[in-house]
């Protein structure tokens, strides 16, 4: 699964979406994050007067949002193996990057390819439990690369 297959899976699937009762008839609803903010599509921070979206537009603003985190994730880091570079990029979506920043001590075991060390600096955060599930799967994949 791609990254951005795997962002609105984590951000809320139409399925998901149509359960909270936050896609209808064909269209995103605005509703709060769990951090208070209006969001709407998959994950994507909006105003509070913010009409309803197709899945076109959602999709449209997901790619603008992955890109431009890719960017903010490739300051931080930028990895020689794909699968780290996209779980920053995850990161940065989620948490921010003034979020991720926060983590010093893993993104010099990133530096150093020092993944597993990486992972449990991850591991060792209120991120991770606020969102366990979402952060295991980073977890999974840092825990699974072979480093130096």
């Amino acid at each position: 699964m791609d990254l951005k297959e795997r962002i609105k899976l984590n951000e809320g699937s139409i399925d998901y979406q149509k359960y909270l009762g936050t896609y209808k008839d064909g269209l995103f609803n605005r509703y709060k994050c769990s951090e208070g903010y209006w969001t709407i599509g998959y994950g994507h921070r909006c105003s509070e007067e913010q009409s309803p979206i197709t899945e076109a537009q959602a999709d449209i603003l997901l790619s603008a949002d992955i890109e431009i985190a890719s960017k903010m994730a490739a300051r931080i880091h930028l990895d020689k193996n794909y699968e780290v570079n996209d779980v920053l990029t995850e990161s940065v979506f989620q948490i921010g990057y003034a979020g991720l920043l926060k983590f010093k001590k893993m993104i010099t075991a990133l530096k150093n390819s020092a993944y597993k060390e990486a992972a449990a600096q991850m591991k060792d955060s209120r991120w991770y439990r606020h969102t366990p599930n979402r952060v295991q799967k980073h977890l999974d994949v840092l825990n699974k690369i072979q480093g130096e």
